[in-house]
């Protein structure tokens, strides 16, 4: 039988081998964990230590660009700051020198509204004067279509009655002077009293209305009988109309009164002029003395001109019988028409298109 101690022997025997079993193996084990703990140790310290580098130079990174940041903006500002300052500059330098351009441009326009003011008083003065001691011994009927430029046409009339020469009214010829017009010529028939075609009613009419306007002396080879009625007739059948305003002379006394004719036209009546103006001149080129006639051209915007005269320059016959006229919108072209008339009986053909002989005689 084991007594008690032996059982305390064992006991204490297998405390003291664990004793001494733990203490051994306590001994190696911490030495490898140690060793090892110190490895991770130092790692982390070294990822630590190249972390905080690195934060380092990002943080420093960060702060320079901030700062270039920084100083580019402030250069940006700056540079804006200049700029506005520089176009308010210009600014004031631009509403200073509009200031002065407008005050100079006022000033210049004041000026020029003086002196053409004055040139103007100057020129109507002379135009109001030169016509005197011209066309004297001439009478003057003027023929144009209803619907012309009336104040060209008015000025070229006063250019008249302010001459030495008798100014005796206007014809103002209306559309209906077609003598394709049935209406026209059944009321021409109907004048004349015999059945006319219509070649015959435009010859009559037109050689009618030359030999009742011009005077006896005028007529050189014309076999036409006429009635001093045949105006006042013409104008009641709606051909024409006859305008005494600063004439002395009423329709029925104009009958054998004129000397002179003027024709005045422009490019948007080139029907009447071709159907009714030119056999007119044709019809005085061949029966009344050269030079009795003369023709003017109105311009008109935007239409090409010479149509009118051009119908007559490029005739050899009514180019040597009759004078034209291409500007009368110009003082100069209303001095040249006022020469030219007073030139007649010898003929020329004024103006600035290639077909004139110049503005003024040479």
């Amino acid at each position: 039988m084991i007594n008690l101690r032996y059982h305390i022997i064992s006991i204490v025997a297998v405390f003291l081998a664990l004793g001494i079993g733990l203490a051994l193996g306590s001994t190696f084990v911490d030495s490898i964990l140690v060793n090892e703990l110190e490895d991770q140790v130092d790692e982390f310290e070294a990822d630590r230590q190249e972390a905080i580098t690195q934060k380092d130079v990002a943080l420093a990174d960060k702060d320079a660009a901030v700062a270039a940041k920084e100083l580019a903006l402030e250069a940006k500002n700056e540079i804006q700051r200049g700029a506005a300052t520089q176009v308010e500059r210009h600014r004031t330098e631009l509403a200073g020198e509009r200031d002065a351009a407008k005050i100079q441009r006022d000033a210049l326009i004041e000026q020029s509204e003086i002196d053409a003011a004055a040139h103007n008083s100057l020129l109507n003065t002379i135009e109001m004067m030169m016509p005197r001691a011209h066309l004297a011994e001439t009478s003057w009927i003027l023929l144009a279509p209803t619907g012309i430029n009336s104040a060209l046409t008015w000025k070229i009339r006063d250019l008249l009655t302010r001459s030495d020469g008798e100014y005796l009214g206007t014809l103002w010829i209306e559309p209906t002077m077609n003598f394709e017009n049935p209406e026209t010529l059944d009321a021409l028939n109907r004048l004349y009293g015999d059945d006319q075609d219509e070649m015959d009613v435009a010859d009559l009419t037109v050689s009618g209305i030359v030999t009742t306007l011009l005077v006896q002396d005028s007529l050189t080879n014309s076999d036409t009988e006429t009635t001093p009625m045949l105006i006042s007739e013409l104008r009641n059948i709606g051909l024409l109309r006859f305008d005494r305003y600063l004439s002395m002379r009423d329709l029925d006394s104009i009958s054998h009164s004129a000397n002179r004719i003027l024709v005045i036209n422009d490019p948007e009546h080139l029907d009447l002029h071709e159907g009714f103006f030119v056999p007119l001149l044709q019809q005085i080129s061949q029966t009344a003395e050269v030079g009795t006639a003369a023709l003017v051209e109105v311009a008109l915007e935007g239409r090409s001109r010479g149509r009118i005269v051009n119908r007559v320059r490029n005739d050899s016959l009514l180019a040597q019988s009759l004078s034209t006229f291409d500007d009368v919108a110009s003082f100069e072209g209303r001095l040249s028409l006022l020469l030219g008339l007073a030139r007649l009986p010898a003929v020329g053909h004024y103006g600035d298109l290639y077909t004139s002989e110049g503005r003024f005689s040479q």
